[in-house]
């Protein structure tokens, strides 16, 4: 059984990760030429932390183009494991929204996944990659699903399975609108109280 806290450490990397890639930032090829035997950082405790509903609103005490994220993840009723994962960070500069969708191994990934409402089905997304916790979707334009969600009441992440059968995985949305409302506001008050920078010590 896979705890809510190491879900949330999955989560927590996303807003950092998926800014990188959104932006396109150099700092990731200076980590990546970082030595091997560097210890790995803790995660980082968010510094502001909401709830609504089933969603969770934090922010981060980092300088990243998206510091705040929000998310929500459901687990099997029988034996605990991870169902679905959703992640959505808020871009301020760029006005821009990313989402990462986390769903059970065992799926076919050729097949990729798609998202379900009532009124709303996305195109087919690949899967960006696979570990012990599940498979990834990862997609870095985002407004328009967002849109769709917002009023809705449930979401479906629809995959299949190796065998060729496709089945849901739902998602509540209840809170859904406040929470996002809360990240995009948090978020833009992040970037505009950047620090400035040190002033130069030898003028």
């Amino acid at each position: 059984m896979m705890s809510m806290n190491r879900l949330r450490s999955i989560a927590c990397g996303f807003a950092a990760a998926v800014a990188v890639l959104a932006v396109g930032s150099s700092a990731s090829a200076q980590d990546d030429s970082a030595p091997q035997s560097q210890a790995p950082r803790k995660p980082i405790t968010p510094t502001t932390m909401k709830t609504f509903s089933g969603w969770d609103v934090r922010c981060y005490p980092v300088q990243t183009p998206a510091p705040c994220d929000m998310w929500e993840a459901i687990a099997f009723k029988k034996g605990g494991a991870l169902a679905v994962s959703v992640s959505i960070v808020y871009v301020p500069s760029r006005d821009e929204h990313l989402l990462q969708f986390v769903v059970p191994l065992g799926i076919e990934l050729a097949k990729g996944a798609k998202l379900v409402t009532d009124s709303y089905t996305s195109e087919m997304w690949r899967y960006h990659h696979c570990d012990r916790i599940g498979c990834y979707v990862i997609v870095p334009q985002g407004n328009a699903i967002v849109d769709a969600l917002k009023g809705q009441t449930g979401m479906k992440v629809r995959v299949v399975q190796f065998h060729g059968k496709s089945f849901d995985l739902s998602v509540p949305l209840k809170g859904f609108d406040e929470a996002h409302a809360s990240m995009v506001e948090l978020a833009k008050q992040k970037a505009a109280n950047k620090p400035a920078p040190a002033p130069d010590a030898n003028p």
